[in-house]
């Protein structure tokens, strides 16, 4: 069972915390938590110079993205020099709509931004992605099988997509898709009607997030295996054994950038030993030329395409593989998602 959430008190002493470490050990700060504006607290900050500026504070349990224009709408009718938003977690993309809506933030896993003008302060770091406070339906909630083809179906089709018709491609029912649809719908990974079909698909930010969950490294079952004739041989021995496969992550990102091969390929197989006697090829750690994957659903199949006689995972498998993969995998990712 998972702790709950610390409550809105013990964020702002720790996000105040937070920013006081960051300053310079000579500047004062000084904290007022009864206000009478819509600012839960106010941090004042101050130089031995003279500089000062007064930080309206926000306290939020949690933030959806799609409640951050309103929050900064309400927050900004505070007296203040600047915005900031205070919460246990805040996710990547509520940080960027806050960042453009022009409010600092610090949430308790170690993401903050705080910018000013007089005294000149910049902070930013980047923390953990993932909420320590997430309940356990909502930490697995994209690694499951039906998710994993729920964002394959987003990212591969074109919308407009009903429920029942994602319902039926990803062999599950209607209101597992409905609350899905919602998550997605809330972190404006999609858009869709109230009450109707998804009309649009923000694809690589859906991708980027169902990696976060979905982990290409520890979903699968993975076999190294060192082919005497290299990536070559590797290649022309899964055209030419009939077997079914679909070749992933760095081999497809070569393909689809029409770049130079990487030095180690990796394909889904169904029963990797028996592929892997079939290829005469022997396992080995060092030197290993050939991964074979194991995959714990047969999704990762959906969707191949081939090229030069070798078939390849659908697009948005490679990327979320890439993205789950050691560099260069994410910046390959990032190339293909702006291709």
């Amino acid at each position: 069972m998972n702790n709950p959430a610390p409550s809105d008190n013990v964020v702002l002493r720790h996000a105040v915390e937070q920013i006081q470490r960051c300053l310079p050990s000579h500047w004062s700060t000084s904290v007022a938590t009864k206000t009478n504006d819509a600012a839960d607290a106010r941090l004042t900050i101050k130089t031995p110079a003279g500089a000062s500026a007064a930080l309206a504070i926000g306290a939020r349990r949690q933030l959806d993205p799609r409640l951050v224009g309103e929050v900064a709408g309400a927050l900004k009718t505070a007296s203040a020099d600047a915005f900031l938003i205070v919460a246990p977690f805040l996710g990547a993309r509520t940080r960027e709509r806050l960042a453009d809506a022009g409010l600092g933030f610090v949430d308790l896993v170690g993401n903050i931004r705080l910018v000013l003008d007089r005294p000149t302060v910049f902070i930013a770091a980047r923390g953990e992605e993932k909420s320590p406070w997430a309940g356990p339906r909502a930490t697995r909630s994209l690694h499951a099988a039906k998710a994993s083809r729920i964002v394959r179906a987003l990212a591969d089709g074109a919308p407009p997509f009903g429920v029942r018709q994602l319902a039926v491609l990803a062999g599950t029912d209607p209101g597992y898709v409905s609350r899905l649809l919602d998550i997605f719908d809330r972190e404006e990974l999609i858009e869709r009607e109230v009450r109707g079909p998804v009309v649009a698909v923000e694809v690589g930010r859906l991708l980027r997030r169902w990696s976060e969950d979905y982990r290409f490294g520890d979903a699968h079952r993975f076999v190294p295996l060192v082919h005497p004739h290299g990536v070559p041989g590797a290649l022309a021995g899964l055209r030419d054994s009939g077997v079914p496969y679909a070749l992933t992550a760095r081999a497809g990102a070569a393909a689809l950038l029409g770049t130079a091969l990487p030095g180690a390929v990796a394909a889904y197989v169904d029963n990797p030993e028996r592929v892997a006697r079939l290829l005469g090829v022997e396992p080995g750690d060092t030197g290993a030329n050939l991964m074979l994957i194991d995959p714990f659903d047969g999704f990762v199949f959906e969707g191949a395409w081939e090229a030069s006689g070798l078939r390849y995972a659908a697009r948005s498998q490679i990327i979320a593989d890439l993205l789950g993969s050691p560099p260069p995998g994410g910046a390959q990712a990032t190339t293909l998602l702006g291709v």
